[in-house]
C-alpha cells in the first residue's frame, strides 16, 4: 500500500503530543509517544440464550459476561519501527500469555492476531493488534479454576508420568532385563510389575476415576459423594503407588550390577521409582485439597 505524504506528516506531527500520550504495556514492551495506539475498542457481550415461547412471549437467561476481543491500531515510526514490529510478531509467534495496560486496563492477554504494513522503506510500519482478554473472574485476580478442574491437573499428570514410564519399559530392552531379576537376585521382575493385575495397573485405574470425575466439569466441593468416590480411588492409587516405590527401591538395592542385563535392570527399575515418586507427590497434593473441599 502506498503511502501518501498526509500519512508521514500526521505521523510526524503525532511526535509533538508524546508527553501527552499515555504509555501502554505488552509483556516487556513500552509504547510511547507515536507509538501509543490511535485507537483501542473495548467492550464484550453479554451471554444470552432466548427460549421463543407461543404467542410472542420470551424467556431469557442470562450466561454471564463474555470480555470482547481488544482491538488496537497504532504506528511504529522512525529508523527502529520495523525492529519494534516485529518484537510483538515474535511475541505473537510465541503463543505465551502476556501482560497489557493501557487505558485504565492491566490484564494477561493472549495475541490473537498482529499484522503490521511496512511502508516507507521501513520507516513507518503502521500495525492492528487483536488480544484476546481472561474471562471475568480472572481480570480480577479471582481464580476460576474449579476444583475438578486442579485434580484433573494433578491426577492427569501423575497418569501421563507413569504411562510414559511404563511405555518405554514395555518396549522389549527393559522389560527382558527385567526378567533376570530372578536369576541375579530375589527381585520382582520388571515384566510382573507393569503387567496386567500389578500394582501398577490398580494405580493407572485408580487415576482414570479420579480424572474422569474431575474432568466432568462438576463443582465437586458441592458434590460429596463424588468427593467419597474420589478419596477412595486416591486412596488406592497411594497405596498401590507406595508399594511400586518398596519394591523398586527394593529391586535397585538387592541387584549386583555384573553385566549389561543386570545394568539395564537397575535403570528400568529406578525409571520406574522415580515415576511413582514424582506421582505419589501428585497424587498426596490431591488428597490435600481434596481434604480442604471437605472441610468447607
Amino acid at each position: 500500500m502506498a503511502t501518501g505524504l498526509l500519512d508521514i506528516e500526521n505521523a510526524i506531527g503525532a511526535i509533538g503530543h508524546s508527553a501527552s500520550s499515555s504509555p501502554v504495556t505488552l509483556g516487556s514492551l513500552v509504547l510511547t509517544g507515536i507509538e501509543v495506539p490511535d485507537r483501542l475498542q473495548v467492550g464484550g457481550r453479554q451471554m444470552l440464550v432466548v427460549h421463543r415461547l407461543p404467542g410472542g412471549g420470551k424467556i431469557i437467561d442470562a450466561l454471564g459476561n463474555d470480555p470482547g476481543r481488544l482491538e488496537l491500531r497504532g504506528r511504529f515510526f522512525g529508523p527502529d519501527a520495523q525492529s519494534r514490529a516485529q518484537e510483538i510478531e515474535r511475541l505473537r509467534i510465541s503463543g505465551e500469555q502476556v501482560s497489557f495496560s493501557a487505558a485504565g486496563l492491566s490484564l494477561q492477554v493472549w495475541i490473537v492476531q498482529f499484522v503490521y504494513t511496512y511502508e516507507a522503506k521501513g520507516a513507518l510500519c503502521s500495525y492492528i493488534l487483536t488480544l484476546e482478554r481472561p474471562a471475568e473472574g480472572e481480570q480480577n485476580g479471582e481464580s476460576t479454576t474449579s476444583l475438578s478442574e486442579f485434580l484433573g491437573e494433578d491426577t492427569s499428570s501423575a497418569l501421563q508420568g507413569l504411562s510414559d514410564t511404563v511405555s518405554e519399559l514395555s518396549t522389549g530392552i527393559f522389560t527382558a532385563a527385567g526378567q533376570v531379576g530372578t536369576i541375579i537376585g530375589q527381585v520382582t521382575p520388571l515384566a510382573t510389575m507393569i503387567g496386567a493385575g500389578s500394582a501398577f495397573a490398580g494405580v493407572s485405574n485408580a487415576l482414570e476415576v479420579v480424572n474422569g470425575v474431575a474432568q466432568s466439569g462438576s463443582n465437586l466441593a458441592n458434590t460429596p459423594s463424588a468427593l467419597s468416590g474420589i478419596s477412595n480411588s486416591l486412596g488406592i492409587a497411594k497405596a498401590g503407588l507406595n508399594s511400586i516405590i518398596d519394591q523398586c527401591s527394593l529391586n535397585v538395592d538387592n541387584i549386583n550390577i555384573t553385566n549389561s542385563q543386570s545394568f539395564l535392570a537397575v535403570s528400568g527399575n529406578a525409571a520406574l521409582l522415580s515415576a511413582a515418586v514424582d506421582s505419589e507427590g501428585l497424587v498426596g497434593r490431591t488428597q490435600a485439597v481434596l481434604e480442604g473441599a471437605k472441610s468447607i
